[in-house]
């Protein structure tokens, strides 16, 4: 009787420390992996590399950012369950195609600017001949 209640008092202490490892190691909140994974991706994404690819190459260069899909490191998904993974792959993706595609806008729009201003300037000049 005795090792009986030993073994459940064991068996009791061992599933209430395993529980917060579950907990930690787990899917836990989406929010929350899905905040990780946007943090991750303002971190990854080369934010001066979709400007300039929207300066030089204008809609073209957009439309590169807006079709090409950012993917986390691969390293960053190792060992977590397939739940963790399919979340955080989701929100890294939009925030970083988001990221990319803002950026190639700014670019598009400043180098677009550009040219029109070395229009106007390249007519002034030939008008005022």
């Amino acid at each position: 009787m005795k090792h009986k209640l030993v073994l459940i008092l064991f068996a009791v202490v061992l599933l209430a420390s395993v529980n917060p490892v579950i907990a930690q190691e787990g899917v836990g909140e989406t929010s929350d992996i899905c905040q990780r994974a946007k943090l991750d991706a303002q971190a990854d994404v080369n934010k001066m590399l979709w400007f300039g690819a929207g300066c030089l190459f204008g809609i073209f260069g957009l439309g590169a950012a807006y079709i090409i899909e950012p993917s986390p490191p691969a390293t960053r998904l190792l060992g977590k369950p397939p739940e963790y993974v399919a979340v955080y792959t989701d929100c890294y993706r939009d925030e970083g195609k988001r990221i990319q595609t803002k950026n190639a806008l700014v670019g598009c729009l400043i180098g677009e600017a550009a040219v029109l201003i070395i229009y106007a300037i390249a007519f002034a000049g030939a008008v005022s001949y």
